[in-house]
């Protein structure tokens, strides 16, 4: 009997043994898998974001794909701005080109002149940016804009903000792959709804339009009627009084009397402008 419990005690002893080896060796495998899980767990995480974030870049692209239009110029387009500079004989019109191009970026709007002009187009362009991608329906935060301002000379045109319904056109078309028309001339204020408004120096701008060849030139709605002052002259006796008088003309009657053959037309806002300008 004593040999008997011996035999159990002993076997006992090495159930327990082995059952205590074996539960170690469980606890090592439960707290190597749930190492596997949690590291497992860490990279579908990682993967769940990268996921995340190629989704996010590929809506990007998409978006991007309108921006570059296949039939625009790498060098960029251009469109033709009217301005005024002052002369010592008093006001002159001159028409210079604004040209434009997007590259990569983060919609800004950046300005250059060539050569030296002195002319304040930033707010104008700025605002020129935002209506375009407005009307066009063309998302460009993730472009830049790029505006050279070009004259033959270096000169110091006065007013900035009638070029705003240029620039304006001209975005819009590189958007829309469209051109614009080479024998027509704008000018006029762009505000943020897209309407025209109006500017100085009608006259001036016209005449310069005229006198490099355009069939039209479109002006802010109620501007192509404007005032101009007349010389008159009073004869008394040996004297001659000067004095000048204002009097409200039709632009285009105007430049008729002055020898051109120009179409003056009035626009309310870039979608009419548009109506003219693309080709």
């Amino acid at each position: 009997m004593n040999d008997f419990k011996k035999f159990a005690i002993v076997i006992l002893s090495v159930l327990l043994f082995l059952s205590f080896l074996l539960n170690t060796y469980l606890y090592t495998k439960v707290v190597e898998y749930d190492g596997y899980l949690k590291n497992l767990q860490t990279k579908v995480n990682t993967l769940s974001s990268e996921n995340a974030m190629l989704k996010e870049s590929l809506e990007v692209l998409k978006r991007s794909l309108p921006y570059h239009p296949t039939n625009v110029s790498l060098s960029g387009e251009w469109i033709y701005i009217a301005g005024v500079i002052m002369t010592n004989g008093g006001y002159r019109g001159e028409i210079l080109r604004v040209y434009a191009r997007f590259v990569e970026g983060s919609g800004k709007v950046f300005i250059g002149t060539t050569p030296k002009i002195g002319i304040d187009l930033q707010i104008a362009a700025e605002t020129a940016f935002q209506v375009a991608q407005r009307f066009t329906g063309v998302n460009a935060s993730l472009l830049d804009c790029i505006l050279t301002v070009s004259a033959n000379r270096t000169i110091d045109v006065v007013d900035g903000p009638s070029a705003g319904a240029a620039i304006t056109a001209l975005l819009s078309s590189i958007l829309r792959g469209k051109g614009i028309r080479r024998d027509a001339v704008i000018t006029g204020a762009i505000q943020g709804d897209g309407s025209i408004v109006s500017v100085g120096g009608i006259i001036e701008k016209a005449t310069a339009a005229a006198k490099i060849g355009a069939k039209i030139f479109l002006v802010p709605k109620g501007q192509s009627k404007v005032v101009v002052w007349k010389e008159k002259v009073t004869q008394m006796g040996s004297f001659r009084i000067i004095e000048y008088v204002p009097e409200v003309v039709e632009v285009q009657d105007y430049l008729r009397n002055k020898g051109f053959e120009i179409k003056v037309i009035e626009v309310t806002n870039i979608l009419e402008a548009l109506h003219y300008l693309e080709v």
